[in-house]
């Protein structure tokens, strides 16, 4: 059985569902998660001069998928801020 529930008398389409902000308890927190995202981001982007050191150090695999992590993370907690501040001020 499919976990997906659609409103059955809503207007809104089906990708503009997905858009909105459904759990307004953490919605306060999109502006101030906006702000972290990009300062982690501008870290992200410093602690380039560094990978090639902790690469040598403790080898590039392991420092390659966690700077990865590291940014997907950031870029998706910049995204949801994003998303959920500019949906806020559409309303």
């Amino acid at each position: 059985m499919s976990s997906i529930y659609f409103e059955p008398n809503s207007n809104l389409s089906v990708t503009d569902r997905d858009r909105r902000v459904t759990d307004s308890s953490i919605a306060p927190l999109a502006m101030p998660g906006l702000i972290l995202g990009l300062v982690l981001l501008g870290l992200g982007v410093a602690a380039l001069l560094r990978l090639g050191d902790w690469a040598g150090n403790y080898g590039p695999v392991l420092v390659l998928v966690a700077y990865l992590l590291y940014v997907a993370a950031a870029l998706r907690l910049v995204l949801w801020g994003a998303v959920t501040v500019r949906s806020l001020h559409r309303r």
